[in-house]
């Protein structure tokens, strides 16, 4: 029986026939996975403080560390893995990761040290997760089923993403850190059993976006996923988009610490703040998904809506370097990362439908962790040179604005390049 969501998109024309069964269960998978994922990050944010501000750029250079580490290990599981056991491959040893940490904590205490190896575990996988979840999502769908649907799949993510930071500022203090931590391992399980059912449904109701069955690996070389991300302007176009964005979010994540920490006192205090401004987010991260990606992109086209992001966030460092205070650098906080969430994420994914299988898996793989994390270590190292150098929160918003608008560019370039690869 068809839900009312997606009875309500099927009369709007999104929903082709035998697409509903694994267009539920795929948003139900992204739900469990952002919902299980934003427990844990409204953690990460306190923990870090926890840890010492301070120790901020060098807990990002460690993530990076890890990641490269953990990478050559993803691709050989992506390589020689069935499609339809990767959710499961890369998932549960992540679980068992996160159930010794809370067993860690339950025993010690929440010291520094564990505070920072808390820190470096979550921002170290948590790109794997949704990075093998959204490579599923490309792999099988095609690139015209992607521009009607991804932006409802990302609804069912933000949902969840709503669900888990109101977990955590209702009952972080009554249920402890451990708890929540085992609660999220659960969300992910559940995330991995929906992924299948999303797979084996997608492959009975219709026609996949390639011949290639879920019980097929994906196969190829490490030398040649990296060569192909070198060699490919359309690539480079995705991973400079992706570096730009990262950097201004660690100026921001980093400023965000440096007002914070005077202002909220506590472990408590600092996960309920962080959760509810996460909830905040995700709110607006669900109307634009819900409203705006699906109705730009089928009428102005994947150019229109993937600018949008840059768009709004520029204009929020605008109204940031204007007014300079705690207030208001919440506030951009919150509409920066709901127009990337909601607006750059899906539409983003939209991007890798075009291209070869193992560009889904590997190379987005690549520009998704290892790129992603680089360029946070950068950027967080970068602001330590410019808060060294005086600039304050005004001048840096500025320079983030400036930066946003170059990459209105870019993205209009790569709708093109979508367009014609499609």
């Amino acid at each position: 029986m068809t839900s009312a969501p997606v009875g309500a998109l099927a009369m709007r024309g999104l929903v082709a026939r035998g697409e509903e069964r694994a267009l539920l269960s795929a948003a139900g998978a992204y739900f469990c996975l952002l919902c299980g994922y934003y427990m844990l990050r409204s953690l990460r944010e306190a923990m870090a403080l926890t840890a010492g501000r301070e120790w901020i750029p060098a807990l990002f250079t460690v993530a990076f560390a890890v990641q490269l580490a953990i990478l050559p290990l993803y691709w050989w599981i992506v390589g020689r893995t069935p499609r339809r056991r990767l959710l499961l491959a890369v998932y549960l040893p992540v679980i068992a990761l996160f159930v010794a940490i809370a067993i860690g904590i339950a025993t010690t205490g929440t010291h520094a040290w564990l505070a920072g190896a808390y820190f470096v575990a979550v921002s170290s996988v948590n790109l794997f997760v949704v990075s093998v979840f959204w490579s599923i999502m490309a792999d099988r769908w095609s690139p015209h089923a992607s521009e009607r649907l991804f932006g409802f799949i990302a609804g069912g993510g933000s949902l969840g993403a709503l669900a888990g930071p109101l977990i955590n500022a209702t009952f972080a203090a009554s249920l402890g850190v451990p708890l929540i931590i085992g609660a999220a391992c659960l969300l992910l399980l559940c995330a991995v059993l929906c992924g299948h059912l999303a797979q084996s449904s997608h492959e009975r109701g219709i026609a996949s976006v390639n011949a290639v069955p879920t019980g097929a690996a994906v196969g190829g070389r490490a030398v040649e996923d990296l060569l192909r991300l070198v060699r490919s302007p359309y690539l480079l176009a995705i991973a400079g988009l992706i570096v730009v964005g990262q950097v201004i979010g660690a100026f921001m994540y980093n400023e965000q610490a440096r007002m914070v920490e005077p202002a909220f006192e506590g472990l408590a205090e600092r996960i309920v703040l962080f959760a509810r401004l996460d909830f905040a987010v995700n709110v607006l991260a669900l109307a634009f998904q819900a409203v705006v990606v699906g109705w730009l992109t089928i009428r102005g086209g994947l150019r229109i809506s993937l600018s949008a992001m840059p768009l709004v966030a520029g204009l929020s460092f605008v109204a940031l370097a204007v007014s300079p205070t705690l207030a208001v650098l919440l506030v951009t906080l919150v509409v920066r990362r709901a127009a990337d969430y909601g607006l750059g994420k899906p539409t983003r994914e939209m991007l890798f439908t075009v291209l070869h299988p193992e560009s889904k898996f590997k190379s987005k793989s690549l520009i998704d962790t290892v790129l992603q994390r680089g360029a946070d270590t950068l950027g967080n190292w970068l602001y330590v040179l410019l808060a060294g150098l005086g600039l304050g929160l005004a001048g840096i918003s500025t320079l983030c604005a400036v930066l946003c608008f170059a990459l209105i560019a870019v993205t209009w370039r790569l709708g093109t390049g979508f367009s014609k690869r499609s």
